[in-house]
């Protein structure tokens, strides 16, 4: 049973109302659609550790907002959660914005596994890889003929 996706704006919508911590992070969906998603960090002092990198706190969830538009995007699930993060900070990110792009990895009925990208931007450097894995509700199946889908 195909479901249809939620609209970039309706995603945004929900993500900005349902996780306050995107306000406190500068965190903005950029876009959200059955092939991938994409979330920006924006500037100023609240991601920052001593130092001047980006928290690696911050990176996680970045990391995890990303998926979680996939998911909205592809499996209309708002129930959706984390049960899995494996990420490899690879080098310092030291400009903002940063930019998280995750893709599909598989898409079953109750698990969604993505693969996210972190680059600094402008210039797309990459910072930090992060395996995600969320725990679909079961009221919303993913979609049919999904690529991501094994």
């Amino acid at each position: 049973m195909a479901v249809d996706p939620w609209t970039l704006e309706q995603i945004r919508k929900h993500i900005d109302e349902g996780l306050p911590l995107t306000r406190l992070f500068n965190i903005d969906v950029l876009e959200a659609g059955r092939d991938r998603a994409r979330v920006r960090l924006g500037e100023g002092a609240h991601a920052t550790r001593p130092g001047g990198s980006i928290a690696g706190p911050v990176q996680f969830a970045l990391a995890d907002v990303v998926t979680y538009a996939l998911i909205l995007a592809t499996s209309h699930d708002p129930a959706a959660v984390t049960v899995d993060m494996t990420i490899n900070f690879l080098r310092p990110a030291m400009q903002l914005p940063l930019v998280a792009e995750a893709v599909p990895l598989r898409a079953g009925r109750r698990l969604f596994t993505a693969d996210v990208r972190i680059t600094e931007q402008p210039g797309g450097r990459l910072v930090a890889q992060a395996t995600t894995t969320y725990a679909l509700s079961g009221g919303t199946p993913a979609l049919t003929g999904d690529p991501g889908r094994v």
